[in-house]
């Protein structure tokens, strides 16, 4: 089946859709023919990805629905009369934050924070739309994870949990709804250019840089490319990259190995900095 075979005339909801990859796959979806809506928390900047993204295609169908995905109330009183009014075929849970920093020095409220939004705001997303998508007789959910979904870095510790638990409930949600006819998929990809991630880069332990520079950085688009391939294909598990395919399997196969690669790339950093 071709794309526009499977995204055309499906009504796709993306959170995070207002910039990074959640406005790349939104554009590409409209091309494909699909209704778009956009969840983010903040009104303006999604009335901008709105424009753009119908700028991608003449009679574009695209909603924008601000919403705290963080708030379950609110998700629950926002979302179920728009699904009444646009019935939806397919969520991306794209929406996330991160805050990199050491253990040592980390504000304990970030934890609490990442969680919310990263977590509990897909849990929130798919506790609405999935029992739609289970009415209608089918559907497709698509987490967006990363990398750390399924590896632990220095620097990442509240980050990296809250995608392990991503990738655990997305792992139980594909069991429960296969004999339903919902198709789920977790997307993992590696460092990508984005607004999100250009702001974590001020926030980098040295350490985590020489890590990071390990695996090459993909554009927004490329990773939606990769993100919408892998639905159509049927994929559990999609891994923009051909480094960050290397690097998962690298990390299930040879976890010794992969540490070992990690911890000696940050063990140079930190040689460095206590011999200043």
């Amino acid at each position: 089946m071709s794309l526009e075979a499977y995204f055309g005339n499906k009504h796709v909801i993306v959170t995070g859709g207002s910039s990074g990859i959640g406005l790349a796959l939104a554009e590409t979806l409209v091309r494909l023919g699909s209704e778009v809506t956009l969840v983010a928390r903040r009104e303006g900047p999604l009335l901008e990805a709105k424009a753009k993204a119908e700028a991608a295609r003449p009679g574009a169908r695209v909603h924008v629905l601000p919403l705290d995905i963080s708030d379950a109330e609110a998700v629950q009183v926002g979302l179920t009369p728009h699904l009444e009014a646009h019935p939806a075929q397919m969520l991306i849970n794209n929406a996330g934050v991160a805050m990199p920093g050491r253990f040592l020095e980390m504000d304990p409220a970030q934890y609490r924070q990442q969680m919310d939004i990263n977590y509990f705001g897909m849990l929130h997303m798919c506790q609405v739309v999935v029992p739609h998508l289970v009415a209608q007789g089918g559907g497709h959910v698509c987490n967006v994870g990363s990398l750390l979904s399924v590896m632990g870095i220095y620097g990442y510790s509240a980050y990296a949990a809250t995608k392990f638990a991503m990738y655990g409930f997305s792992e139980c949600l594909r069991a429960e709804l296969k004999p339903l006819n919902v198709r789920v998929t977790m997307l993992l990809p590696p460092d990508t250019d984005t607004p999100q991630h250009a702001m974590e880069i001020a926030h980098l332990p040295e350490e985590t840089k020489a890590i990071a520079g390990n695996v090459k950085m993909l554009s927004a688009q490329q990773v939606a490319d990769a993100c919408l391939k892998g639905m159509e294909a049927g994929r559990f598990d999609v891994v923009p990259g051909m480094d960050g395919r290397m690097t998962v399997t690298a990390n299930r196969w040879l976890p010794g190995v992969a540490r070992w690669v990690c911890d000696n790339a940050a063990k140079k950093v930190s040689g460095a900095r206590g011999e200043a």
